[in-house]
């Protein structure tokens, strides 16, 4: 398999059809139809599906989108990764994210650890629950922040990093705010909003009902925590959350109420297979715990 292949391949996805993509490729429609017919041919897959005039990924040709975007990340980070050496300047430390925690842990966190190593460059990403594990894993990132779960990769390094409780965010004036803490069964009265199947705050939510003998009746569904925050001080609904998550909408617009029974939301930072800690990791790492001490003080648990 060639490079030039998962680049068509890729073009393809982005732009949803041959011609679109061939433009990009700087090349003529019946070869880039070529590059992707022996690429499936190769993988003994079936990657695009016509839907009208656009073609659209299988089930299979978005597990494969997946793993090949990360390789292409990986190669085309390369030229900048050769600079560094030849400058001999300190290596890019790159950090990747849950969206929740990017602005109300990460940013305040980074900031303490430029004051620190004002010469030291680092990259930033936001990814989803799905994707971090799997990216750390191919050793695109050197520290990541997320939330626990079974690790499926033996060889990615998890260490704890701190507890606190999950509460209830409702907007002002909501009924609930009323009431000292929620319970589930109170919280399927009003409008639930919730994370998307398959996502790990979905997971927790689900646990959090059944644990309580209460069916989980979502009326909206999102992929966004953030977006979940927002639509709950809109006044769409209320939905179960982490207090660091919350700090990303306007304060005066919600309240939060301890859920009950309690429940706790774990969260872990993973290193890449071969991880070697390094001063500026080590401080990196220290920035990161006194930033949640000092956001979250006696309402989280520092572990690990």
């Amino acid at each position: 398999m060639n490079i030039k292949k998962l680049k068509c391949f890729r073009a393809v996805v982005i732009h949803g059809s041959l011609v679109s993509a061939a433009s990009v490729m700087n090349l003529s429609q019946p070869a880039t139809s070529r590059l992707i017919s022996t690429l499936e041919d190769e993988l003994k897959l079936k990657l695009f599906k016509r839907e009208k005039r656009r073609l659209v990924l299988t089930p299979e040709g978005k597990q494969f989108y997946q793993e090949a975007e990360k390789i292409l990340a990986n190669l085309e980070d390369l030229p900048r990764i050769v600079q560094e050496i030849k400058e001999g300047g300190q290596r890019t430390l790159r950090i990747v994210a849950l969206a929740r925690l990017a602005g109300s842990l990460v940013s305040p966190a980074l900031a303490r650890f430029a004051r620190e190593y004002p010469e030291q460059r680092f990259s930033v990403d936001v990814r989803g629950h799905r994707d971090i594990e799997q990216w750390v894993a191919g050793r695109h990132y050197d520290i990541a922040v997320a939330l626990t779960k079974p690790c499926n990769h033996p060889s990615v390094i998890q260490r704890p990093f701190f507890d606190t409780d999950a509460m209830v965010m409702v907007p002002m004036g909501h009924p609930l705010e009323a009431l000292r803490s929620v319970t589930p069964a109170q919280m399927v009265k009003h409008d639930i909003i919730a994370l998307a199947p398959g996502l790990r705050p979905r997971f927790q939510m689900e646990d959090i009902f059944q644990k309580a003998g209460v069916e989980l009746n979502c009326k909206i569904e999102t992929t966004s925590t953030a977006l979940a925050c927002q639509m709950v001080v809109d006044g769409l609904g209320v939905t179960i959350i982490d207090r660091l998550a919350a700090q990303a909408v306007d304060p005066n617009r919600f309240s939060l109420r301890p859920l009950r029974p309690a429940y706790r939301l774990e969260f872990v930072l993973l290193f890449p297979p071969g991880f070697e800690e390094t001063p500026a990791t080590s401080a990196l790492v220290q920035c990161l715990r006194a930033q949640v001490v000092a956001s979250l003080g006696r309402h989280a648990t520092m572990t690990g």
